[in-house]
């Protein structure tokens, strides 16, 4: 649901004059393979994103097909269970790891095109906005939810699902080395915003993330406080490692990780308390980052650094 590719895929598809359709996770319980929010958009020719993959999401690909080809226009919730034998009104997925989803499949038309189109805006200039959606359709509004937000079903079939629309978690990146560049590269086709953090210029002017270029002393002037700001330290040198450290003192960030060896990360965790910084800070930042893989590379680097981020976010 959070990427904007998506709702191009969708708008540009509408204008182009090929039927669409949006397949939205709205529920899921114990094993359900998607997750609230899983999003995918279906044509008659091709499809981007998933719902969960499997034989669930090939039955709901069908399904969705079957409703652009009858020309149906209200969208309607589609309960599977992952079991081999149905119950209910459910379908049954075939599977055998129990649980539930339920999917809502809304035909799309040309009156939404510009709720599409600012969606992929919100997500593509890293804003907040709005999902609902019920049996009147589908609306993007701008900025976080005023209400709570997940999947509600009323005793007489009324349904309404709303979440917040946009990446709300990001990586803040220092140092954009080798390592730096891949963790940001990885990051984009995961629910996290990547910006690196550098005193050099950006290698690319089209790079997939965004590159802000600072002096290292400065990097926290440029991360807000709060639950959906990460840092990952991973500078040149630990001169800069140490200056960025103690600038994110005692800041109120979701995650704070540095790159460094044990000895590394002894040396500057010293210094630190030697200016005042306390234990318990120093206890909260995450060091070595990175899950126990065996990494050397820059790639196996990053990917050890994401699982972890993965682990920490899920």
């Amino acid at each position: 649901m959070n990427d904007p590719g998506l709702w191009s895929y969708a708008a540009v598809s509408l204008r182009e004059g090929r039927r669409c359709a949006l397949l939205l996770t709205v529920t899921t319980e114990g094993s359900g393979p998607g997750r609230p929010g899983a999003a995918m958009a279906v044509t008659n020719e091709d499809s981007f994103g998933t719902v969960g993959g499997g034989t669930l999401e090939l039955s709901l690909v069908r399904k969705a097909r079957q409703m652009l080809e009858t020309g149906s226009v209200e969208p309607e919730l589609i309960e599977h269970q992952h079991s081999e034998v149905p119950s209910g009104n459910a379908f049954a997925s075939g599977m055998i790891c129990s649980g539930t989803q339920t999917t809502a499949v809304l035909p799309l038309d040309a009156s939404l095109l510009v709720p599409l189109e600012l969606a992929a805006g919100i997500l593509t200039d890293g804003l907040m906005g709005t999902l609902t959606l019920d049996r009147s359709g589908l609306r993007i509004l701008e900025g976080a939810p005023a209400n709570p937000t997940g999947f509600v079903l009323s005793e007489c079939d009324d349904w309404s699902f709303s979440a917040m629309l946009g990446l709300e978690d990001t990586v803040y990146i220092i140092g954009g080395g080798h390592v730096g560049q891949a963790l940001a590269e990885l990051l984009v086709r995961l629910p996290f915003r990547p910006v690196v953090i550098d005193s050099r210029e950006a290698p690319s002017q089209n790079l997939p993330f965004e590159w802000v270029r600072a002096e290292f002393g400065q990097a926290s002037s440029h991360i807000p406080e709060g639950d959906h700001s990460w840092t990952v330290v991973m500078t040149p040198m630990h001169s800069a490692d140490l200056e960025v450290l103690s600038g994110l003192a005692d800041m109120d960030l979701k995650y704070v990780g540095l790159m460094a060896s044990s000895a590394k990360r002894e040396t500057i965790f010293q210094r630190l308390r030697e200016t005042g910084v306390s234990d318990e800070w120093l206890e909260s930042v995450r060091s070595p980052i990175g899950l126990s893989i065996g990494a050397k590379s820059p790639w196996e680097i990053a990917v050890s650094v994401a699982a972890e981020l993965l682990s920490c976010k899920n």
